[in-house]
């Protein structure tokens, strides 16, 4: 079995728990729909001065006109509901920025700061 996880899932999850991206992240650096409203949501609550829980970020992706299912709602109470391990806080800002290298076309071994 493995014990793998994806570099996009390991900044989302740093981002929802309040953890400081590396310079300018935006939605457009996570290539899954999900995660892109996940992103805008959570600064949205968060430069309106809101926490951002589980209510909070069902709220706010509701009012952004996305209405998550079932799975995608599970994974992201899952994620809310947990904070990150220590091995994705350690490595917060150096996966932030491997996103932001991928995105510029730049590469970088982003594994294995997670695995």
């Amino acid at each position: 079995m493995c014990n793998a996880l994806s570099p996009e899932k390991a900044v989302i999850w740093s981002v929802l728990h309040g953890l400081e991206p590396a310079g300018p992240l935006s939605a457009d650096h996570f290539t899954l729909p999900a995660y892109r409203v996940w992103f805008a949501c959570a600064q949205a609550l968060r430069d309106g001065g809101e926490a951002v829980r589980e209510d909070t970020m069902i709220r706010a992706l509701r009012d952004a006109g996305h209405h998550p299912g079932r799975a995608e709602l599970r994974s992201l109470k899952r994620l809310l509901g947990n904070p990150p391990p220590p091995r994705i806080r350690g490595n917060a800002g150096l996966l932030a920025q491997a996103l932001l290298d991928r995105h510029a076309g730049r590469r970088m071994h982003i594994e294995r700061l997670i695995n």
